[in-house]
């Protein structure tokens, strides 16, 4: 499990959104940060995003991923997702980004990679933009992340445009938008 030291996720003062179930039978929770996540857990979250790719092949320091936990205003949410009472990821939006929602961030912590948790939020995210209106869903990620391409791909992303050099001189990022046509 995660090393979160004595915080657990049903303990740091989530406004509850909603459970994510996934085909094996586990409960995600999807907490909205509402206020500071507590500054030991942050650090600790941080850190072990910051050894995970794309982060650590960009040298990302915890320092700089630190601000994600903690709410910005309501057209930047950010949520933490939980297992039993273990926090699993961590995902941002910028809502209202060119008549949609840009997905800022999706972590899923390696313990908890490859169980679908990723796909749920995808889901839920379309199901919730839908809901709004909105006609769009966009998402950035490395050239080099095969996974994520992937991923995003399989829910239905297409690549509008890459962006060569955006976070350094020499990896390339790929931005991608879902459609979201009347049903």
């Amino acid at each position: 499990m995660p090393n979160t030291g004595s915080h657990k996720f049903n303990d740091i003062g989530l406004e509850p959104v909603a459970t994510l179930r996934m085909h094996d039978g586990l409960n995600v929770a999807v907490g909205q940060i509402v206020s500071p996540v507590p500054a030991q857990l942050a650090q600790s979250l941080s850190t072990q995003i910051a050894h995970m790719n794309p982060w650590k092949r960009y040298g990302f320091k915890p320092g700089a991923l630190e601000p994600f936990f903690a709410p910005v205003n309501p057209s930047a949410p950010r949520f933490l997702l939980g297992v039993d009472d273990d926090i699993a990821g961590l995902f941002a939006l910028k809502l209202g980004w060119m008549f949609g929602t840009y997905l800022n961030v999706l972590a899923v912590l390696p313990v908890y990679q490859g169980r679908g948790i990723g796909s749920a939020v995808l889901t839920w995210l379309e199901m919730r933009a839908r809901e709004n209106g909105e006609r769009n869903q966009f998402v950035v990620t490395s050239a080099f992340n095969a996974g994520g391409l992937k991923l995003y791909r399989r829910h239905g992303f297409q690549p509008i445009a890459e962006m060569p050099a955006l976070i350094n001189d020499f990896e390339t990022e790929i931005l991608l938008r879902k459609r979201l046509t009347p049903h």
